[in-house]
Formats: structure tokens, sequence, C-alpha cells
């Protein structure tokens, strides 16, 4: 049985930040051609907690399998929730 739901990379254009929920698998674009994937650990006054894994891909896909597998790469950090997924206010 599957934990994940996966959904496509286009499917909306905002995630409200109510929505975002511990474990969640998240993408971002690197540069022209690679992304980066993380996970959100942990909900704080200031936005949430996320771990940024060791695997970056050509395009924004990721499987269960390889989310099992990938390692973090340093530390947890903070990321601004409502700035990165709500608002989308940093394009770059």
């Amino acid at each position: 049985m599957s934990y994940f739901k996966v959904w496509d990379w286009d499917k909306k254009l905002r995630t409200m930040l109510r929505f975002v929920k511990l474990g969640d698998i998240f993408c971002f674009k690197l540069d022209g051609d690679r992304y980066c994937f993380g996970r959100i650990i942990s909900k704080i006054i200031t936005g949430h907690v996320a771990e940024l894994f060791d695997y970056m891909s050509a395009a924004p896909e990721i499987t269960e399998k390889k989310i099992n597998k990938v390692k973090r790469i340093y530390s947890p950090i903070v990321i601004d929730t409502y700035g990165l997924f709500d608002k989308k206010v940093y394009k770059d």
C-alpha cells in the first residue's frame, strides 16, 4: 500500500498555507534544468521546518521508492511556507 499522494507539477498555481501538512514532499526548480526535493518536518510560528534531499532530477517527478532511499543534504532548515507555497513571492 502506498502512503504517498502524487500531485502533478502544474496541478495548481498555489498551495494555501492551511493545506501544507507534515510529511508533504515538495519540489523546487534549482536552475534551468534541475529540480530539487524536500519534505515538511514540522510547523513553527515563522513557517515550517523542512529537510532537503540529496537528489536532483531533470523533471519535477520523484517516486515513492526514491523518497524512501534518498538521504538528507544537511540539517533541517526553516522555510517561509507562506511566501513559497501560498503567495509564491519567490520566483527565482
